[in-house]
């Protein structure tokens, strides 16, 4: 079968469909290369609503080829044998593979355990997810049915992809096509399904299943899929859980939700950094039937990616995660999920990054609470510096590297390539470190990374771990 474009181009596809959905059907192009959507229902606004999509006005992606690898964009309209969409074929796994042991496991047997990766892994898939929704809220765009089946991933290789950008909402301008995907739908517009107002998908309701489905990849659960029963009949029971009685399974003030299977190591307080698990707080406590007060996707975006800086090896050659988040701050001996201690250098530095306060050189406040966990051999890189976010892609260059000499149990920083780096403290005093050059670290030091007022700065605590 041929299918002809606006442009007059004929691409040849296969004979049959290979899904089907709603809206339309699915084939592969002949090359290898591309997949064809031809539309079975063709409303009269549809055609000129791809033309913006594909166009100028609204498309991500348009010479932005970083931006490409994250989204199965439209590339071209069809107009014959009907309207339709060519987009990227995209290598990859449906997301929901990825949500629960039994499928995670029955992932591993057909694809091998490496192909499943370490719980790292899902941390950069988050980072890419929240970066997605970022950049179309930014648009002023709404995808509207963010869920499993719209996001492939793969986690040998850190990729995330979202599909189904041919149906994207503008609010007043291009109007929703689906409420969405049960589990992972707003309480706001499930609660729709048993009575409730009519709602229609917003960024709002983008960000609460972004923010389910963070929680659920990284976390392994659902957070509203808890033991409380609404009604007697199983289904309606289910349908109030996700709508107007949606409630979070670890709630702290209201614990009839709660699982009673997950052990303190496995709360989110306990496996996220603070600043993660204060943004599941906001999106599923302040804002679950509050939608203003959800954290936007470039908070999550920032705040995941700071979470790398936490995650240390486990030492436990079993253990399904690989790593794990060391909070320092929590009360007690650092232990991966999987139970097994920390098995470290008996001290590590921590190190509390600062940021300059504008218009006052010198003067530096806390970051957010971003903080580094201190580890044999751990990057630091130009965005540990800078105060500007670069988008998707950025700098992975090392900058300078710790090094822990077990002999003398004594930490150094190498620097590898920082113009400007200096160690401040009471021994030393003002100490530049020049690229090749290696200093020992102190609790109660200081890093500067650069020219004050320009650059971050950290505070250096060594914690005994042991």
């Amino acid at each position: 079968m041929y299918v002809t474009l606006d442009d007059g181009t004929k691409v040849e596809c296969d004979d049959n469909f290979f899904a089907e959905g709603g809206e339309g059907r699915i084939y592969w192009d002949k090359a290898g290369t591309h997949v064809i959507k031809l539309y079975t229902r063709v409303e009269p606004t549809r055609e000129e609503t791809l033309r913006q999509i594909v166009g100028q006005k609204y498309n991500v992606v348009l010479n932005e080829p970083n931006w490409k690898r994250l989204f199965a964009w439209p590339e071209a309209i069809i107009k014959q044998p009907t309207l339709g969409i060519t987009m990227p074929r995209i290598k990859g796994t449906d997301l929901l593979w990825f949500l629960y042991p039994k499928s995670r496991q029955a992932y591993a047997a057909k694809n091998g355990l490496a192909k499943l990766g370490k719980w790292q892994n899902y941390v950069q898939m988050a980072i890419k997810m929240a970066q997605v929704v970022s950049r179309m809220h930014l648009r002023g765009l709404c995808h509207s049915d963010l869920s499993f089946k719209n996001f492939m991933g793969d986690p040998s290789s850190d990729s995330v992809v979202l599909l189904d950008c041919d149906s994207l909402v503008v609010p007043g301008i291009i109007p929703p096509k689906v409420l969405g995907t049960p589990l992972c739908m707003a309480p706001e517009l499930a609660s729709q399904l048993t009575g409730g107002p009519p709602v229609e998908p917003t960024v709002w309701t983008d960000l609460h299943a972004l923010a389910t489905l963070i929680y659920w990849l990284l976390l392994q659960r659902h957070p509203l899929a808890g033991p409380k029963q609404h009604h007697a009949d199983p289904a309606l029971s289910e349908a109030l859980a996700l709508g107007s009685k949606a409630l979070f399974i670890e709630d702290p003030k209201d614990r009839s939700n709660q699982r009673r299977d997950l052990p303190p190591r496995l709360s989110y307080q306990a496996m996220l950094t603070p600043a993660v698990a204060d943004l599941v707080t906001k999106s599923f406590v302040d804002g679950l039937h509050n939608p203003g007060a959800r954290p936007l996707a470039g908070k999550w975006e920032q705040a995941i990616k700071r979470m790398l800086d936490a995650l240390v090896p486990c030492d436990n050659p079993t253990c399904p995660m690989g790593n794990f988040v060391l909070n320092p701050d929590l009360p007690g001996k650092a232990q991966c999920a999987c139970g097994r201690p920390l098995n470290s250098p008996p001290v590590l530095p921590i190190f509390r990054f600062y940021k300059p306060v504008q218009g006052r050189v010198g003067q530096y406040k806390n970051d957010e609470d971003y903080f580094m966990v201190g580890w044999p051999d751990r990057v630091f890189h130009e965005w540990h510096s800078t105060l500007v976010d670069t988008g998707p892609v950025q700098d992975d260059r090392p900058k300078a590297k710790l090094m822990y000499d077990r002999s003398g149990a004594k930490w150094h920083l190498q620097n590898v390539d920082f113009p400007e780096l200096c160690v401040l403290d009471s021994l030393d005093g003002h100490k530049e470190i020049k690229p090749g050059q290696k200093s020992e670290i102190r609790h109660g030091s200081s890093l500067m990374f650069g020219p004050p007022g320009q650059c971050r700065m950290a505070f250096i605590e060594m914690r005994k771990m042991q």
